[in-house]
């Protein structure tokens, strides 16, 4: 009997396996993808199914490198949070009924009117247009570096005409590494790692609003991220020609 299990059991590890599958067909919001799967994080990958639907959106994470975008894949060891992620793009797709540029428009009016209550319009940075809140100076106060700020919000091209929103946290929360951040941690103070927070509005998938997410030392870095972020997600589209519009940002260094 002992005989008889082994040679079952042999025979089974004898047996060829089947390789994970490296791209992944699925129709989101109507657009027919193939999506790498090395662009999935790993506890998301049994969410898909190969030629399925999917209208809940779409969660992919980048690294961004060298000025390009690649599958991001943590490093497995003991540094600092900030320095594994540092260069980690999240980019999430939602759904969304905005495929006229109309309806583009006026999602980024919805979005900005909710950040843009008492705040008041400072320097342009980066060629955004830049609002910063109006209590900011008074939330400076060391003893209340450890409580919530409200953020920056950056617009590009103007308010009138958003096609691009990015808000990230304030100023004055260092980026770790800094003097100031070793100083504030030498004192028992919590520091973060400052985030920015990106949505695009003009692009050319259908129902769908694009969000992406990295750290704030690589705002300066903001046009190229969308254009490779919109870039990649345009080459995963199956239907090119069926595809809305998409804008490309100038090739053009902006202002700061």
């Amino acid at each position: 009997m002992l005989a008889m299990f082994c040679m079952v059991a042999l025979g089974w590890c004898a047996m060829p396996r089947q390789k994970p599958p490296t791209e992944l067909r699925i129709t989101l919001h109507g657009n027919k993808l193939v999506v790498p799967v090395a662009y999935i994080p790993k506890y998301e990958r049994g969410w898909y199914r190969q030629d399925g639907i999917v209208n809940d959106g779409l969660n992919l994470d980048a690294e961004w490198k060298a000025g390009k975008l690649y599958p991001f894949a943590a490093p497995e060891d003991n540094t600092a949070v900030w320095i594994r992620y540092q260069n980690k793009v999240s980019i999430l797709i939602q759904r969304f009924g905005n495929n006229t540029l109309e309806q583009k428009y006026q999602l980024s009016q919805h979005f900005a009117s909710i950040w843009m209550p008492n705040r008041r319009q400072m320097a342009k940075r980066y060629g955004l247009k830049r609002y910063e809140h109006n209590n900011l100076a008074q939330r400076e106060k060391e003893d209340v570096i450890t409580a919530f700020y409200e953020q920056d919000l950056y617009l590009y091209p103007s308010r009138e005409r958003i096609e691009t929103q990015i808000v990230c946290d304030a100023d004055f929360f260092p980026d770790p590494g800094t003097e100031r951040a070793s100083a504030l941690q030498k004192r028992g103070k919590f520091v973060i790692n400052p985030l920015c927070s990106h949505d695009i509005f003009l692009h050319g998938l259908r129902d769908s609003h694009i969000e992406i997410g990295y750290f704030r030392s690589h705002l300066p870095e903001w046009q190229a991220i969308e254009q490779a972020v919109v870039e990649l997600l345009d080459s995963f589209n199956q239907e090119p020609e069926k595809a809305l519009p998409l804008r490309r940002p100038p090739a053009k260094q902006m202002e700061r």
